[in-house]
């Protein structure tokens, strides 16, 4: 069986982004949230990974890439060209892996919340993470004893967000969305459309009451 895990040189390529297309089956979307920091990170560190296509120039792995270098109006991209064609069906399993295997991996939270912590400490922004102040607090608050955090209070003040205004020790309940469309729906279920935005979080009062600093219900986008 030939073994193609070593493409030929040839394979990679400069490719101008305009002739590059969406694959039709591809199902995963990125919205505005995810590609704020998508295009962070390429600013930052460039583009360290090849847009995998197939021989007929259709997107295979990279979707989320392409779109934030249009924002950001690189016109080229690196590209690795498959020898399939995008109507393949090898074509649609490696989209398919791209998106899904890496949710095989486990993740250790507190791990994870030290060297987000770390990096904040050090540069004064999650952008670029996937994470931002808000999600790492919640991550903090349910990585921690109680010994080490007593409440999201204090794990917001560790983390150096300002200091809520309003009633102390008010009830809480964190929930957590798929998708921007998941949430609006929980919005309109609860008949609230007020709220205060800070990026990927949503903050509000339920019942809804004005005027005030909000943070009785906090809406999450893990994207």
């Amino acid at each position: 069986m030939e073994n193609n895990a070593i493409p030929n040189k040839e394979a990679y390529q400069l490719k101008d982004i305009e002739t590059l297309k969406p694959h039709p089956k591809n199902y995963k979307k990125h919205p505005e949230d995810q590609l704020k920091h998508i295009c962070r990170s390429i600013e930052e560190n460039g583009i360290y990974r090849n847009i995998i296509i197939s021989s007929d120039d259709v997107i295979l792995a990279g979707h989320g890439v392409v779109q934030a270098c249009k924002k950001l109006n690189i016109k080229s991209v690196p590209t690795l060209k498959l020898n399939i064609a995008s109507t393949d069906q090898k074509a649609t399993k490696l989209l398919t892996a791209d998106n899904e295997v890496s949710h095989l991996g486990e993740v250790d939270e507190r791990a994870l919340s030290d060297v987000l912590k770390d990096i904040l400490d050090n540069t004064g922004d999650l952008l670029g993470t996937g994470y931002d102040e808000m999600m790492l607090s919640n991550l903090l608050f349910t990585t921690r004893p109680n010994s080490e955090v007593k409440d999201f209070d204090e794990a917001a003040e560790w983390v150096g967000m300002p200091e809520y205004e309003g009633k102390e020790n008010n009830p809480k309940w964190i929930l957590n969305f798929r998708t921007n469309e998941e949430r609006e729906d929980f919005k309109k279920l609860i008949n609230c459309e007020g709220g205060k935005k800070d990026g990927q979080t949503w903050s509000t009062w339920y019942p809804p009451r004005e005027n005030e600093d909000l943070k009785s219900v906090k809406y999450e986008n893990e994207e």
